[in-house]
């Protein structure tokens, strides 16, 4: 290949000067259309790279763009593509700040142990701590300058992401699956948390919870079921899915990381009209039987 042709196919970014609101920028096949640097309390100036104020996910309703970070959750007026502007910043720690917006009501993912049911920026500190939250928030975004906490369910590994999910034979709720990935909570201060071996029917591992949601009540949300998706059929065991790895070495020499066995769901896709949902879980794929209610059963 010529040297030419070579140099034009180089990465345009190759040798960019770094910075933080200064860095320089190239692009290709795109146009940068409006930028807009995060607004107080979504940064750390001394630290500019802390992940504690990472932007994650965003959702879409209307003409507003719902922005999820660690630390809380931003709302934009796209109605104008090339002038984004700045509608709302909700403060409300807790990561990882996955989005999805249904109607009025925002629902947020939140796995970390410095969350705390009142969305304060001081944290949760200790092994048990009563204030602590992980799992899902369900905002009233009815009003979007005052977005208001309506609901907070607690699950024993918070919530890394979560899939909203709907059935036109149940139109008064929404269903919240939560792929939670973290560590389990203390049985003492969430009742019903174990983390423990699959031989135990009750720990909180190989699973999903299932949020239900009423859309006129939703200060009612609960979970309804703890779906064992990763259950062996023919053996009964919780843990049929262990990938266990095949050779002590990973094929390109190094150690298995993470081990892919599947303990938990990462994502999970829904395709409600007929009834199924794919799901991205710790080194399996699963296909979902959600029919005739979202209720979390495998096909």
């Amino acid at each position: 290949m010529p040297a030419t042709a070579m140099a034009d196919d180089a990465d345009p970014r190759a040798g960019l000067g770094a910075g933080w609101l200064d860095a320089q920028q190239a692009s290709q096949g795109l146009e940068l259309l409006a930028h807009r640097d995060k607004p107080e309390g979504f940064y750390q100036a001394s630290n500019p790279g802390n992940t504690s104020y990472a932007n994650s996910d965003m959702a879409f309703s209307g003409k507003y763009a719902f922005v999820g970070n660690f630390t809380g959750f931003n709302i934009y007026d796209v109605s104008t593509p090339t002038n984004p502007v700045l509608a709302t910043s909700v403060v409300c720690p807790g990561g990882q700040g996955d989005l999805s917006v249904y109607g009025n009501l925002l629902f947020m993912s939140v796995e970390e142990t410095r969350g705390r049911i009142d969305c304060g920026t001081q944290g949760a500190s200790g092994t048990v701590n009563p204030d602590r939250f992980r799992g899902v928030r369900v905002f009233d975004v009815s009003d979007i300058s005052k977005p208001v906490q309506v609901a907070a369910v607690q699950t024993c590994r918070g919530s890394h992401t979560h899939t909203l999910v709907t059935s036109k034979n149940d139109p008064d709720n929404v269903y919240v699956y939560v792929q939670g990935t973290a560590s389990v909570r203390s049985g003492s201060e969430l009742a019903g948390c174990a983390n423990t071996a699959a031989t135990d029917p009750n720990t909180a591992q190989w699973r999903i919870e299932v949020i239900k949601v009423p859309v006129a009540a939703p200060q009612n949300a609960a979970i309804v079921s703890t779906p064992r998706l990763f259950t062996d059929p023919e053996t009964g065991a919780i843990n049929g899915l262990q990938n266990a790895p095949q050779a002590p070495r990973h094929p390109s020499g190094s150690s298995w990381s993470p081990s892919p066995v599947t303990t938990h769901c990462h994502d999970i896709t829904a395709y409600p009209e007929i009834g199924l949902a794919a799901g991205a879980c710790a080194g399996n794929g699963l296909l979902i039987d959600i029919w005739p209610t979202p209720s979390g059963s495998t096909r």
